[in-house]
């Protein structure tokens, strides 16, 4: 098997090259323009020459291949990025995670497909890139994304020996608020009127910040089933079906999907094709099944 780094250019420059039209249409859904990918130059990566001019605030992408990372660096200054990339609603989370999740499994090959993937904007991809620590031996490859006739570089780079690292440069602690000054009462109150309302909890922002117990709650895997169509069949049809029957659903083939956990509906997606894989774009999410029970209630007994 071919090492995770400049040995695998050849196979990573293949796999982009495949995939340009998929990864193409991840970015444009991502960033809400017609952007076309391509693949440029690639070799080894020298960290201190390549990685100056991208000192800029801009998008980086980890995909997480087992221990080790690949990163893809998009600058702001290219103007590809949308407005609200800094600082995004829940619509724009679930689309900077579902380009995350699209790039990782389109461009890498099939051996170093990405399990995770976390995307974020940075002050300065340079640093992002040096906290992340580049291993041994790292490979890079242009990817020219063209809009409106332009051309603009984005860079992807690998591996990363320690890709958790990317994002901590652009944390910021937020100063402590400095206590109000009280005024002394002007008359005699009671205790109770003039204690305040208790403070407000800080809420939580990062994954990081929960308590243990919960981020291991979070780690637990639950089955996640797409459902194509459903239908009830008698006994007697069921035994007979065998090779080259053909079973008929009353649903269209324009119809969305179902996406279930746990055989709960949260979901309806539409078929998507990644790559050579199958996946299901979420197009609306449903609120769980509400189940109300009348409590009898209980007679006095005098």
């Amino acid at each position: 098997m071919t090492a995770f780094n400049s040995d695998a250019i050849e196979d990573v420059k293949a796999a982009c090259e495949a995939t340009a039209v998929e990864a193409s249409d991840a970015i444009s859904r991502a960033f809400d323009k017609k952007i076309q990918l391509s693949v440029g130059e690639s070799g080894p990566l020298a960290v201190g020459a390549d990685l100056a001019p991208w000192s800029s605030a801009g998008l980086a992408i980890v995909l997480n291949v087992e221990s080790e990372a690949a990163l893809v660096l998009i600058s702001e200054d290219s103007g590809l990025l949308p407005d609200w990339y800094t600082q995004p609603d829940p619509t724009g989370e679930s689309k900077l995670a579902t380009l995350g999740q699209e790039l990782g499994m389109t461009l890498l090959p099939e051996e170093f497909m990405a399990l995770e993937f976390k995307v974020q904007a940075v002050s300065d991809l340079a640093a992002a890139c040096q906290a992340g620590s580049p291993g041994e031996k790292p490979g890079k490859l242009t990817l020219q994304l063209e809009v409106d006739g332009k051309s603009h570089d984005a860079l992807m780079l690998w591996p990363l020996t320690d890709p958790d690292k990317v994002f901590e440069a652009n944390v910021e602690s937020e100063p402590a608020a400095a206590p109000e000054p009280v005024a002394p009462p002007t008359n005699a109150a009671p205790a109770a009127s003039q204690a305040g309302p208790p403070p407000a909890k800080n809420r939580i922002q990062a994954f990081e910040q929960l308590p243990s117990y919960s981020r291991s709650l979070l780690h637990i895997q639950v089955p996640i089933r797409v459902i194509l169509a459903a239908k009830n069949m008698k006994v007697h049809d069921i035994v007979n079906i065998g090779i080259g029957t053909i079973i008929q659903f009353e649903k269209s083939c324009e119809d969305t999907l179902d996406v279930e956990i746990g055989r709960q509906k949260i979901a309806e997606g539409e078929a998507v094709k990644i790559g050579d894989k199958f996946g299901v774009r979420v197009t609306s999410m449903k609120m769980p099944e509400e189940r109300y029970i009348a409590l009898k209630a209980r007679k006095r007994v005098r």
